[in-house]
């Protein structure tokens, strides 16, 4: 009977240890595929709060980098820095490759163009408003003719 009872406990054992790791495996297999299907709502769930927010959020970075750009652009520094790069650029006597500055140049050399004309128009139309210091305007005086009463002006004189 020992024996009989030796060997039962044997066999016990041995159904244990395979009852328990059947078990361990099928509790794994359960965790894994509650992990995969937990990962998954996470996922989901962000892809979705992402897809409401993504808008906003690049429409606020889009206006903060515009913003700073302005800043950039309107800066001393830069105004300074891009002038002098131009002109090391544009004064360097050779065909551009770079569209820009063919394109630049071109419009550069238009623009100094039109403001030397309305310079030139400016002074010229100066010139003409102001009065010649030798020139009357032929009616401050009044002369009188012969035993006459009656008074005549004086002619406009100009001394070249």
């Amino acid at each position: 009977m020992e024996a009989i009872k030796g060997i039962a406990q044997e066999q016990l054992g041995s159904i244990k240890e395979g009852i328990t790791s059947a078990a361990a495996e099928n509790n794994a297999k359960v965790a894994k595929e509650e992990a995969v299907t937990l990962g998954e709502k996470i996922a989901h769930h962000t892809c979705d709060e992402l897809n409401k927010k993504i808008p906003t959020i690049i429409s606020d970075i889009t206006s903060k980098i515009i913003d700073q750009l302005k800043e950039k652009i309107d800066s001393e520094t830069f105004t300074t820095d891009f002038i002098n790069v131009l002109q090391t650029k544009l004064l360097e006597d050779k065909t551009y490759s770079e569209p820009f500055l063919a394109k630049f140049d071109t419009l550069f050399d238009t623009i100094i163009k039109e403001a030397k004309i309305r310079h030139d128009k400016k002074e010229f139309e100066k010139e003409q408003n102001t009065q010649n210091p030798m020139m009357g305007s032929g009616y401050h005086k009044k002369t009188r003719r012969g035993g006459k009463k009656t008074f005549k002006k004086t002619k406009k004189v100009r001394f070249l």
